[in-house]
């Protein structure tokens, strides 16, 4: 009896070890984002050693590429093997609506008690309004903490240094003196190497830059699906496009344009060719996305060695928030985030506790430090309660792979720009100029009104009506009739295409959902 009584202690023993060492096995999560492969390839990659056992979990790819991740991502959802999280901007397209229909992918939970730094992050205008029957289907990929800071993403670095050859004192504060300063740039050609004005590492990103003239809450992020509405006084909802000063803008492209301020190529110019000429003091100024830092990155570095040693930043000022038509200062207005991450249906309640956990940890204070410091002791150091960098000449993404996809799965910059992010990055010196880009933007007062509820709406009409603001704007701004008539074609071409019936539509779902 006692042997098998030791025998049946030994059993339960055994079951029970095994028990716990099943319930201590990591979960696996499949990720398909951008290069995740490369992201995941790092074998001694201590950080991802870290963020894996932190929180029990395993990081496996399904790699997408900037070339192919739309057409795998619809194949998966067609043959229903979708990884479990997947990164893609699809908010506004027929996808969107069609996974959620379909139930394709999970809707996160009404309660995010359990994950505060996750609900936190969420807790945007622009993104509670993305709720469909009080549920997110989706976690944007934030870019800036909010609308104010989009005034840093389509941003216009200068020669400050030729516009003083030139004779220019003042910085521009007005579109009039932009304008000017660029004329004297090339007027005066202080390098002898026949300067031209505007050029764009994007051509049809015109519009985040011109439309703050008389139409900021106009621009689109480029989808034609992402146009805002606002209430007009007699109580309807119609695209801030169609209800805003449009011939004062596209008169002062075709001014710039065919003055010279804006370069006769504009629209013809690679990213690679105008950064060339940017480079090299053939373009007086340069339009790009991403602000100053991204701007530093593909500039700064190489400045010296393209201008005999001179320093960047003594060479190269960037844009500030001018005055519009009507004398108040703006800036185009999009949201907060241009793509964002999914979760599968078929994730069980286990997988998605993970996977929201890991989400949060992401967007926390120490996860954020993760990214941007790596390991404490080994990258950075706390000093007077802020992370230093011990690093020189060392890119955390070199040393650990991962960093690039823990840095713009849950969000996409967010937290570099976030004014309250502690100050110590190895980059610090151009973050600064963002940050003040950006206090100029909360300066202004007030937000253009408009109700990105309407914006997310799916109606049949609106989700096959495209509106390319940016198009218009260079067809115009190129074209050779008066810009009058361009504009009044332009309009009657949209109303050809059923803009009205459009708006009634909208309107009646509108009205029964109560807004």
């Amino acid at each position: 009896m006692k042997k098998i009584l030791s025998m049946l202690l030994a059993a339960v023993m055994l079951l029970s070890m095994s028990s716990f060492a099943l319930a201590e096995e990591p979960v696996t999560i499949t990720i398909a984002a951008w290069d995740v492969e490369a992201a995941l390839a790092g074998e001694n990659d201590a950080v991802r050693t870290y963020v894996e056992n932190k929180l029990g979990i395993r990081l496996d790819s399904m790699n997408v590429t900037w070339d192919d991740y739309v057409q795998k991502i619809q194949a998966w959802a067609a043959a229903d093997s979708l990884p479990d999280v997947f990164a893609i901007d699809a908010i506004c397209t027929p996808n969107y609506y069609a996974w959620i229909e379909e139930e394709m992918v999970r809707g996160l939970p009404e309660d995010l008690s359990a994950y505060p730094n996750l609900a936190s992050y969420l807790d945007v205008e622009d993104i509670q309004a993305l709720k469909i029957d009080g549920q997110l289907y989706c976690i944007p990929r934030k870019t800036y903490p909010d609308n104010y800071w989009n005034a840093c993403d389509r941003v216009i670095a200068y020669r400050w240094d030729l516009a003083q050859a030139a004779g220019i004192t003042k910085e521009p504060e007005t579109f009039d003196e932009f304008r000017a300063m660029i004329q004297a740039i090339i007027k005066a050609d202080p390098e002898g190497k026949q300067v031209q004005g505007l050029t764009s590492l994007q051509a049809k990103q015109l519009d985040g830059f011109l439309f703050a003239y008389s139409m900021p809450a106009a621009m689109s992020d480029g989808s034609g699906s992402d146009y805002k509405w606002a209430k007009q006084e007699d109580g309807t909802y119609r695209p801030t496009y169609f209800t805003t000063d449009m011939l004062s803008t596209f008169q002062l492209a075709r001014d710039m344009y065919t003055e010279g301020t804006i370069e006769r190529d504009y629209a013809l110019t690679t990213s690679s060719t105008a950064s060339e000429k940017f480079l090299t003091g053939q373009s007086a100024a340069i339009l790009g996305g991403g602000g100053v830092q991204a701007a530093y990155g593909r500039f700064g570095k190489d400045w010296g060695l393209a201008n005999d040693g001179a320093d960047f930043f003594d060479d190269v000022k960037f844009l500030n928030i001018l005055e519009g038509k009507d004398g108040v200062k703006a800036f185009p207005i999009f949201r907060t985030s241009w793509s964002e991450s999914y979760i599968s249906s078929n994730v069980d309640e286990e997988k998605l506790h993970k996977i929201l956990a890991l989400y949060d940890f992401l967007v926390s204070p120490e996860g954020q430090t993760l990214i941007y410091f790596g390991l404490e002791g080994e990258d950075y150091d706390v000093v007077d309660g802020k992370p230093v960098s011990k690093l020189e000449g060392v890119a955390l993404s070199a040393k650990y792979p991962v960093i690039g996809l823990l840095g713009s799965l849950a969000s996409w910059g967010e937290n570099f720009f976030n004014l309250d992010y502690p100050a110590g990055q190895p980059d610090e010196a151009y973050r600064n100029y963002d940050l003040n880009i950006a206090e100029q933007a909360k300066a202004t007062g007030e937000l253009p009104a408009f109700d990105m509820r309407i914006t997310y709406m799916s109606t049949p009409l609106k989700d096959q009506f495209i509106i390319y603001p940016a198009d218009d704007l260079i067809s115009v701004m190129m074209g050779s009739e008066p810009v009058e008539k361009m504009v009044e074609d332009l309009l009657n071409g949209y109303n050809e295409k059923g803009l009205e019936e459009m708006i009634t539509e909208v309107n009646q779902k509108a009205a029964e959902l109560g807004y």
